[in-house]
């Protein structure tokens, strides 16, 4: 489950930089790449089973992410439309970003990465550590 909360980690670092080279369509992936190892420490985290492989589909998502406990529809919605724009399925998805547009989508994948880690990991100090909150570390 950790790994999985670190490798999204890694991913939206590394979708950071690609913003900050201005490389926003390989932001765009990285975020849904981040989004979705996240919900696999949720699936894993949940199921108390490591599989060799998981694969999840959007529609994985929603029973995964939207609780009774936590009803968060627009972060399933949030989730699948990053997905739909990252498989190219329609021309919106190649039209050029902006980095406003950019900027949003990295905060609200942060966002979403953070909410999520909050449900699997008790001890604050293991969560997902938001790529906008300053490290007093460093």
């Amino acid at each position: 489950m950790m790994d999985f909360q670190k490798l999204a980690e890694y991913q939206i670092k590394l979708a950071q930089m690609m913003r900050d080279h201005h490389q926003f369509q390989n932001c765009l992936i990285l975020c849904d790449r981040a989004m979705f190892s996240m919900a696999k420490a949720i699936y894993v985290h949940r199921n108390k089973i490591i599989p060799l492989y998981i694969r999840l589909s959007v529609t994985d998502l929603f029973p995964l992410i939207h609780t009774e406990a936590e009803p968060n529809l627009d972060m399933v919605l949030f989730i699948g439309t990053v997905h739909y724009l990252v498989s190219g399925e329609d021309d919106v998805s190649k039209e050029p970003m902006k980095l406003g547009e950019v900027d949003k989508l990295l905060y609200k994948t942060d966002s979403i990465l953070e909410s999520l880690s909050q449900r699997i990991v008790a001890d604050p100090s293991k969560r997902y550590p938001s790529i906008y909150k300053e490290n007093s570390f460093n």
